[in-house]
């Protein structure tokens, strides 16, 4: 099971990145939208373009940036893994085109904020497809967890 307690003490902001339209990939832009209604101010559905949140990311002053992405890093799928920027660079294969650890090598510099990708193993990413049960059983764990990280945090 993922920990997310070893993360830097602080404010939480969580991006959630993916397309809906192409299955699993649907994973990080799914878990943003259902934890977006309890923490508005927090929480940003980048769906295919992250970067274009740059500025509304700064401006909620994070210690920590969560980036929550569906990714192919031949584990088993609904696995979920914790990545630095240099973990992205040299072992995982996101499912878009542009670089993922350029735009977390951004957030760290532009926020100063410890900048993690919690990224899901993906089964399919075929255009129009279904998510399969075991990414939404991944997402399910995650809007739990990530829930309950922002309400610790929010106590504080």
């Amino acid at each position: 099971m993922l920990s997310l307690d070893k993360l830097a003490e602080g404010k939480v902001v969580v991006v959630g990145i993916g397309n809906t339209l192409r299955a699993d990939d649907g994973a990080g832009s799914l878990v943003a939208g259902r934890l977006r209604e309890r923490y508005p101010d927090v929480i940003f559905d980048g769906a295919q373009a992250p970067e274009n949140y740059l500025g509304p990311i700064r401006r909620a002053g994070p210690a920590v940036v969560v980036l929550v992405d569906a990714a192919d890093f031949g584990g088993i799928p609904g696995e979920v893994r914790m990545a630095t920027a240099e973990d992205v660079e040299g072992l995982m294969m996101g499912t878009h085109a542009a670089p993922l650890s350029m735009f977390m090598r951004v957030l760290d510099h532009e926020t100063g904020a410890d900048v993690r990708l919690v990224a899901v193993q993906v089964a399919t990413t075929t255009l129009g497809a279904s998510m399969t049960s075991e990414v939404a059983d991944a997402v399910d764990h995650l809007v739990l967890q990530l829930g309950d990280l922002l309400d610790r945090r929010a106590e504080r």
